[in-house]
């Protein structure tokens, strides 16, 4: 193979790779894994993430090598808008849970009647874990082609259009795409691996976590937004 093409290869890789980094995809993934206690749902979360945003990039790819698709300035801060939002809807939703039980434990104290307890299906409680898992992943997937052409995507479609060969650049997008995962779930391996530790050994210290992600999303989210429209 020529030299040429393999260090094409490489550069996609590693602007995948980089890319995964971008602050407000750690951050959504990051707020995307507050609420899994397991790892192996951490890592399926950021992989379809991963999939979700590479599929976007997959077919911008594809118009900018077939068609000479230049993106207009004004449809990329639409883009950055739109994942500015996403991210204040993903902190918001980080809060909700820990709100509801600082709620739920202030009535607590204030409550002396006594409880009852009754049996609980345990296939019920199943099918309630399973249906929230299937919209956790839609959720994940959802994000990831929201965040499909923010931060350094642009570098990738710069790249790309200085590929003379169609087929190249298909790969070139693939590549680049398999970057996007692969960094993603090493995120989610060093985030995810925390939070699973801190909720079952340190509660206290799990829920600082969690708020702190999820105030950390909602102001990367205000900034994109004010970046975007100045």
């Amino acid at each position: 193979m020529d030299l040429s093409i393999i260090f094409i290869l490489l550069t996609a890789l590693g602007l995948g790779l980089a890319h995964s980094l971008d602050p407000d995809h750690v951050v959504a993934v990051s707020t995307l894994l507050c609420n899994n206690k397991n790892l192996r749902k951490s890592i399926t979360s950021a992989t379809v993430w991963g999939v979700g945003h590479s599929a976007v990039l997959f077919v911008i790819g594809l118009l900018v090598l077939t068609l000479s698709v230049v993106i207009p300035q004004s449809v990329l801060k639409l883009f950055d808008c739109a994942a500015g939002v996403l991210l204040i809807t993903l902190g918001a939703l980080v809060f909700r849970p820990l709100i509801a039980e600082r709620i739920h434990t202030n009535q607590s104290i204030h409550e002396h009647t006594h409880t009852h307890s009754y049996p609980h299906s345990h296939s019920h409680d199943h099918d309630i874990d399973n249906n929230q898992g299937h919209a956790h992943l839609h959720k994940s997937a959802v994000a990831g082609l929201l965040q499909g052409l923010g931060g350094s995507a642009a570098l990738m479609l710069v790249t790309l259009s200085t590929v003379n060969s169609v087929e190249l650049g298909v790969v070139f997008i693939f590549i680049f795409g398999v970057g996007v995962i692969l960094g993603m779930v090493g995120i989610a391996c060093l985030v995810g691996s925390v939070l699973a530790y801190t909720a079952s050994n340190l509660e206290r210290a799990h829920k600082v976590i969690k708020a702190l992600t999820g105030l950390a999303s909602i102001i990367f989210g205000i900034v994109i937004i004010v970046y975007a429209l100045i």
